[in-house]
């Protein structure tokens, strides 16, 4: 079976695995819990043994390559992921060279948002389209960047870093060190920190009440914002004017024919993309903005997936 490939999205919470052949159909797909506390070697240990048995289920030979989809700065080149915030203890972990002694397969390692860029540009919204950018709202904010049909990845495996394009210069801290940063306003994290700050004052009735009641999320300030609370929707409005300004940027950086926005941030839908939408063209040059189109993900959570059986499949 030479048309298929092994894909394996590795998260903080979970991992999942499918078999996926060229024509974007998955034939078999599979999740299970990271378990990431119990330490590197043990998800090494799950993430293998998921590829044999979609092997096995698919009656794969040893030649299918498998493509894996890993968060964090990481070395596709070494296939050594460097760290990964959301996997204790993964420091300068050598993924690829592991999983291939466990599994006897050849292993291709992409970053999670790059890879994911590669899954709407071969599968998704963005089939056709020669220049990109993806962005994936979720806890962080990530995404890739494909020029004339070729993903971006930098000198080292680090290039496309778009959450930490500077929005404010006198902004809010980063969880890299920095401030202003886009992620810093857009993303879970973000959006949860403005609205447990909100919580501990009397602006916000409704997010008082969701911290009484428990964690204060970023769904939680959503839900709090769709149902008229005025304070948790600014939030979600600065958050959008920020993506905006951001997008501005990756227009006038990279002329793109099309933005792809996905990740589950991006399911709050028109309070926080209605806004970006109307700042990106304040920020955009507008001879780069005739040409842009901005289109919601196609592939929703199997994204990943399917850009890391590109890896295999469009190399």
């Amino acid at each position: 079976m030479s048309n298929v490939a092994i894909a394996v999205d590795l998260g903080g919470t979970n991992v999942r695995c499918s078999v996926i052949d060229d024509a974007g159909r998955v034939a078999f797909d599979a999740r299970q819990s990271s378990d990431a506390a119990e330490g590197v070697d043990a998800v090494i240990s799950r993430i293998a043994r998921m590829i044999d048995a979609a092997a096995t289920d698919q009656q794969i030979g040893a030649s299918v390559a498998v493509g894996v989809a890993a968060p964090g700065p990481l070395d596709p080149q070494r296939g050594i992921v460097r760290y990964a915030p959301n996997l204790p203890g993964w420091d300068e972990v050598p993924l690829r060279d592991r999983l291939e002694e466990l599994t006897g397969r050849e292993i291709l390692l992409g970053n999670d948002a790059n890879v994911q860029a590669l899954g709407e540009f071969h599968f998704g919204a963005a089939q056709g389209v020669r220049d990109l950018v993806y962005v994936a709202l979720g806890t962080g904010f990530g995404g890739g960047v494909i020029s004339d049909g070729k993903l971006i990845d930098g000198a080292g495996g680090l290039g496309a870093e778009l959450g930490h394009t500077t929005v404010n210069i006198a902004g809010p801290r980063c969880t890299c060190g920095a401030l202003g940063c886009v992620e810093a306003y857009c993303s879970g994290w973000a959006i949860a920190r403005h609205g447990q700050m909100l919580a501990g004052t009397d602006r916000s009735p409704a997010l008082a009440a969701a911290a009484a009641a428990g964690e204060v999320d970023a769904r939680a300030v959503a839900d709090a914002a769709e149902d008229g609370d005025a304070a948790a929707a600014a939030i979600i409005q600065q958050a959008g004017l920020a993506l905006g300004a951001a997008l501005g940027n990756f227009v006038n950086i990279f002329n793109p024919q099309m933005i792809v926005i996905g990740g589950g941030l991006a399911e709050i839908g028109t309070p926080l993309l209605e806004p970006a939408e109307a700042t990106l063209k304040q920020f955009a040059l507008h001879d780069m903005l005739d040409g842009v189109e901005l289109r919601r993900s196609r592939l929703g959570t199997r994204t990943g997936l399917f850009g890391a059986a590109a890896l295999v499949l469009k190399r």
